[in-house]
């Protein structure tokens, strides 16, 4: 967790473990923040016997975990598993409370595809590419996708597409763009399927898309002109001029501190790029 909880409730000495996102939870605070982070990704799994002896072993909430297992052999709800965490903790207001299980109650009232749409795009948001990437690809093979409208499957191809750039796989996402446009006939889908191509300095390629969709002059400009403003994003000329700092470090004789430095870049870069990937 990013930010400072104060709790009332025990510390676990054994955390329970929410293996989609990879963290670790310590108390009911942390839980229910949890909660409120990720309903969308909420699903009858999260209702379960680990949960309920977790709560009852770690946080000595004997009649809490009592009335969860109540809630789960009665074939109840999840929006009312919910609503008796967050309630039994108090670390929400009644207004927040009423929120977030309003939220749950309203994806009930939708599909499974859109539902499971909606936690691939939740992966999406929180920089988990990789594990979003199964998701989306589960989605499409799916018996739901083949009923489902084809703007929303083409909107799902389309994320599947984002997912694959965010992790510089730029052939994958460039398919999956196009299978997007194939469903969803929006401009948007092709020209991100271009940017891929232009990323990968592929110009013959990028040339016979064009022509394939019928992309003039002027658009394949302004193509190129976004591909450029890309690379010089605030974040592009930082990471230069860290570079230049390392370069006049060598040129001072500073190896050990121009090592230094670069490890860390490197080590930054891993860091982020196992994030994206961690499923």
């Amino acid at each position: 967790m990013s930010e400072l909880l104060f709790c009332h409730a025990p510390i676990a000495a054994l955390p329970y473990y929410i293996e989609e996102l990879g963290i670790n939870i310590y108390s009911m605070e942390e839980l229910c923040y949890f909660i409120a982070g990720n309903v969308f990704l909420l699903d009858d799994s999260f209702m379960n016997e680990e949960l309920c002896i977790w709560i009852e072993k770690q946080m000595g909430a004997y009649k809490l975990a009592e009335n969860l297992r109540n809630v789960i052999h009665a074939g109840r709800r999840l929006f009312v598993f919910v609503d008796l965490i967050l309630e039994d903790t108090c670390y929400y207001s009644k207004a927040e409370i009423d929120n977030i299980v309003s939220v749950l109650e309203q994806l009930e009232q939708k599909t499974g595809f859109e539902c499971s749409k909606m936690r691939a795009d939740q992966l999406m948001e929180k920089e988990k590419y990789l594990a979003a990437i199964y998701a989306y690809r589960k989605l499409l093979e799916s018996e739901e996708a083949k009923e489902t409208d084809a703007l929303l499957k083409g909107n799902v191809w389309h994320n599947l597409g984002t997912a694959y750039a965010r992790l510089f796989l730029f052939g994958e996402a460039a398919a999956c763009y196009e299978n997007a446009y194939e469903l969803n006939q929006t401009y948007e889908s092709v020209r991100e399927a271009l940017l891929c191509y232009c990323y990968m300095d592929d110009e013959e390629k990028l040339q016979q898309k064009c022509a394939q969709y019928y992309i003039d002059e002027h658009a394949i400009e302004n193509l190129k002109k976004d591909q450029k403003d890309a690379k010089e994003d605030a974040r592009i000329k930082e990471f230069d001029q860290r570079l230049e700092k390392i370069q006049s470090m060598l040129t001072e004789g500073q190896k050990i501190e121009a090592k230094d430095a670069l490890n860390d870049i490197i080590f930054n870069w891993k860091e982020e790029y196992r994030r994206g990937c961690k499923v």
